[in-house]
Order: C-alpha cells, then structure tokens, then sequence
C-alpha cells in the first residue's frame, strides 16, 4: 500500500432542519455575515429569508450579495470581496457557484489582493471564516478546499484549492433540495458521481478517499433515478445529499481528473451546467481511461449490478460504460456535445485550455493533443 496524507478540518452538519442551527455556528465568528448567493432561486425558495432569520436571532447580522452566477467570474468574486471587508465571515447559500464563489470571497478579502493573484501558486497565509450551506446535491464544496473560477475575457475556468479554503463549517439539509427540478436534480447527481469515479481511478486516490468514492457512486446509483423523478422523496434526497458530501470528502482526498480537465472549457465558454458537460463527455473519456486500471472500472460495473462473472478484468472495466450510459438515459442525460451547443471549430481552443489544466496529471492514462481532440470529437455525436 502506497503511503498517503489525509486531512479535512470542516465541521459537517448533516439532516433534515440543520439549517436552523446556522445562526449559532455563525456567531462564533462574529457578528456580521456576508451571504453569498445567487440571483434568484434562494429568494424565491424562502431559503435566505429563513437563513436571514436564523442569523438574526442568533444575533448575527446579514449583508446579501445575490450577484453569484453559474460559473463564477473574477470581477464576481471582487465585487464581493469589497462587501466582505465590512464583515466578520463570509456565509455560502446555494449550489457549488455560491459556494465557489464564498470561498475565493473570503480569500480575496482577507488578504486584500487581486483574484489574479490567486494564481500565482503562492499560498494565500490565511482567510475570513467561511461557512457552506449546500442546497443541491452535486458539487460538494461545501465538503472540499477546492473553488472553481472563470476568467471573463478568456472563459477559461480554472480551479484552485488551499489549506486556508476549507470552510469552518457546513450545513447539509437535505430539505432545502426539494425545490431542484429535474433537470437541475440529474445534472449535479452525475456532477457528484463522477467526482466519486474520478477520484477512485485517480493517480492521487487514497485508501480513505476510495471508500468515501464508493459508497457515494453506489448512493448514487441507487437513488438519483428517484430524486429525478419525484423530488419529493426526502429519503432519495438524504441519500443524494449524503452521497454528494461524499464525494466532496473523495475529490478532497483523490482529486478529479481527465474529464473535469475536458469539461471545463465547455462550461467556461458556453455556460451550460457542468453536469451536463460532464455526461456528454463521460463515455469518450472512460473508453480512453480503462485501460490503464481496468480492475477500478471493473469495481464500477459491479457497482451497477452488470454481470461480470466469467469475464476477464478487461472485459468486466467496459461494463462500467453500460452502466454510466443507462444511468445517463434515466435521467436524461444521454446526450452529446453539439446538444449543449459545441461547434467543432471550438475543439482546438478545449484542446488547448484543458491541456494546460493540472488535472491531466491525475489521470491514470496521460493524454496527448491528439487524444483530447479524439475525445471532443466522439463526444459531439454521443
């Protein structure tokens, strides 16, 4: 067994009603929280009047910034760091965007720089108190160090993690994810399984990471179907919630790979959700990537209840792309690149960006120009 390093310091608060706890884990850090959200979904939900209130009578007051947008931008990120330099902690309400976007906040606020600066591969010494309250089932930031920002005037989306961007502490109530629609539903559950498979076929996967990966692919596949289809199952939506979480522990210790590397350009530059990207993108990058550890991809097939008895380890690791493209056409999500609007002419500059990402040093399989074009281009039609 290969020596490994585990750490994750956030204080996770998991189950029905742990949003009114908000308010006393806040006033910890003082007395005024930035909250850091979307521009719509948290208002007309009723989840940031609740959360409002909870602060409130906690003694907590509450500065809203709503300006987050689905793929976080540098100029976003600024404009709510000038806010938080009036505050005491920074709060992140909503999907992986809003919690992105709270962490880098925190970040660039504490230390008074630029976003660009958090680029520079130096350190950052420290950060405001940053809490997550996660209301989709997906990204598991509420659970990682690791942000994802966009640059605005290149698209490209560049991800970044810290020992200082761990939030201090989380909110998973899986009642605040009954309103996702089903769209929205199956496109964070894949965003959360693949963070699962790629961290437990990753270069960098730990013993502990695997067993958080596997457990959240199987919640997964188990659940997603029934959160899909009828968003009021509080008991598909616990596992999905729990299985999200999960996977943010995994990614945290395992790190993503290949696919992210390959879908972030698609999200950047189009702006469609990641999830989706990700599903069109997934059968391409598993045919590329078993190979180079077929026992995993084996254990996945497994994971789907595929019969792999009698085959041999390679044939049983292509099983798995059964089972991923069934899972995708129960949800709706069998779709391919030119669905979300990629235009062949666009695949040199994927190419180019996801070539420069640090991601592709985690893949199992090293790819080249040539292989990355060879997985843009089978995806478009899947």
């Amino acid at each position: 067994m290969k020596a490994f390093f585990h750490r994750n310091p956030v204080e996770l608060h998991f189950g029905t009603k742990s949003l009114e706890k908000t308010g006393e884990l806040a006033k910890r850090y003082g007395k005024k929280a930035l909250v850091v959200t979307g521009r719509e979904s948290m208002r007309k939900s009723g989840v940031l009047d609740k959360l409002v209130g909870y602060l409130n009578e906690a003694g907590v007051d509450a500065e809203i910034f709503d300006g987050v947008e689905p793929n976080p931008s540098y100029s976003t990120v600024e404009e709510g760091a000038v806010m938080a330099a009036k505050c005491d902690m920074v709060i992140g309400c909503g999907g992986g965007s809003a919690m992105d976007a709270a962490k880098a906040i925190a970040i660039v606020s504490f230390n008074d720089i630029s976003v660009e600066s958090l680029f520079s591969g130096k350190e950052p010494p420290g950060t405001m108190p940053v809490m997550e309250i996660a209301t989709t089932a997906g990204t598991g930031s509420e659970a990682d160090r690791y942000f994802v920002l966009t640059n605005p005037e290149t698209k490209e989306k560049n991800g970044l993690g810290f020992r200082c961007s761990y939030p201090v502490a989380s909110i998973i109530d899986p009642e605040l994810m009954k309103t996702m629609p089903p769209r929205v539903t199956a496109a964070t559950g894949l965003d959360a399984f693949f963070h699962g498979l790629e961290s437990f076929v990753s270069k960098s996967s730990t013993p502990i990471g695997e067993l958080y990966a596997k457990e959240a692919m199987r919640l997964i596949i188990n659940n997603l179907e029934r959160a899909f289809r009828n968003g009021d199952d509080m008991e598909a939506r616990e596992k999905m919630a729990l299985a999200s979480t999960l996977a943010g522990l995994a990614i945290d210790a395992g790190r993503t790979t290949l696919l992210h590397a390959v879908e972030h350009p698609v999200s950047g530059h189009l702006n469609v959700a990641h999830g989706e990207g990700l599903a069109a993108l997934s059968v391409p990058y598993m045919q590329f990537t078993i190979p180079s550890c077929p026992e995993k991809f084996a254990y996945v097939a497994s994971l789907f209840g595929e019969e792999i008895e009698g085959l041999t380890k390679e044939e049983a690791a292509m099983k798995s792309i059964d089972g991923v493209k069934k899972l995708l056409a129960k949800v709706g999500m069998d779709i391919g690149l030119k669905k979300l609007g990629v235009e062949e002419r666009m695949i040199d500059t994927f190419v180019k960006e996801a070539s420069k990402s640090v991601l592709m040093k985690t893949n199992p399989r090293f790819a080249s120009s040539e292989d990355l074009r060879d997985i843009y281009l089978k995806a478009m039609e899947f």
